[in-house]
């Protein structure tokens, strides 16, 4: 009885085993189906999840873009210089005798009248004596330059003092002569001074020097200001953009905008369907923002200035402000009020 009662008892033993194991193994595969469930997007077909989520598989491909519509602005072209200002009206005052300027009655920045005894310069030489001799004013205005000192020894041929007028005021600068060609009165220019750096003073182009230095190879260049201001001072250092090509009423887009197609300039635009599409250009003047676009646009076009786009694409435009249309007659253009990037 004892032999049948272990047999018995083996026989459940490997029973409860295999039961464990059959558990196992389903738990197993439970777990499996669990976590294939799970990346497929709930035992859904691969793809169908996208949509499931929030849209068609068409909205994943839309790209969203910035877009300038095309409106005729101003395009300038210009060359940085640096210049300094000086009194239109200069006169050099010289004495009439040499010698040691021994009183200086009238200092830097002064106001003269005609006449008026600015100096003295003594003519004695050791063992003689003479009276000194006072140097006058020519003419009426104020003192600008006055390089000599009391003590200093000066010749008849030597200014003792420079008189100029603070109202009208002028700015030389000295063209390369690569840019000649280009030199017109009446351009403009944009200003800028150490004393006030992040303010621009218009110019234009008043007179231009028919020569050019041999030595320099400059061409020296007059401009006057729009409008005088108390805050520019004759001998002050000038920093200026000349502008050399005006293109006025023209189409202009970001040179980002640019893409070459075939050895030919294109750019993409948005069509009334939202989507891109090529468009060859000929381009024009440029510096180092914009670029002029001659042909192949016409107003209202809306250029995609920013965003990575295919022939075909779908796009989306980011933003009301960023894009006007021909019909509301306004551009997305900044008007030309602060001075264009050099080149």
């Amino acid at each position: 009885m004892s032999g049948e009662k272990m047999t018995v008892e083996k026989k459940a033993d490997r029973i409860g085993k295999i039961i464990v194991i059959v558990l196992m193994a389903v738990f197993v595969t439970v777990g499996i189906l669990t976590m294939v469930g799970k990346e497929s997007g709930g035992g859904m077909p691969q793809g169908m999840s996208g949509m499931g989520r929030g849209g068609s598989q068409g909205d994943m491909t839309t790209v969203t873009v910035s877009v300038k519509a095309m409106e005729p602005e101003t395009l300038q072209k210009t060359v940085l210089l640096n210049g300094d200002v000086a009194s239109r009206t200069e006169t050099s005052i010289y004495p009439d005798t040499s010698g040691k300027v021994s009183r200086i009655l009238k200092s830097l920045g002064d106001t003269v009248r005609r006449g008026e005894v600015i100096a003295y310069v003594d003519p004695s030489r050791p063992g003689s004596a003479y009276a000194a001799s006072p140097v006058t004013a020519t003419v009426a205005g104020t003192i600008i330059q006055q390089p000599y000192s009391v003590g200093d020894t000066i010749g008849t041929s030597n200014a003792l003092a420079v008189i100029g007028s603070l109202q009208d005021l002028e700015i030389r600068v000295k063209v390369s002569e690569k840019y000649s060609s280009y030199l017109k009165v009446g351009l403009p220019a944009y200003v800028s001074l150490v004393s006030a750096p992040e303010e621009h003073f218009t110019a234009r182009i008043a007179s231009i020097s028919p020569v050019v230095n041999p030595a320099s190879r400059t061409q020296e260049v007059t401009l006057v200001l729009d409008q005088q201001d108390s805050r520019i001072k004759p001998g002050m250092f000038a920093q200026v953009r000349l502008v050399i090509i005006e293109e006025k009423d023209t189409f202009v887009v970001p040179l980002e905008a640019i893409r070459s197609y075939n050895d030919d300039s294109a750019v993409f635009v948005v069509a009334a369907d939202n989507t891109a599409y090529r468009k060859l250009v000929t381009t024009g003047v440029s510096n180092d923002n914009d670029i002029q676009i001659v042909s192949g646009l016409i107003q209202g076009d809306q250029v995609i200035v920013a965003g990575s786009v295919t022939e075909g694409m779908k796009v989306r435009v980011a933003g009301t402000a960023m894009a006007t249309t021909g019909a509301s007659g306004q551009s997305s253009g900044q008007p030309a009020t602060q001075p264009p990037a050099g080149r």
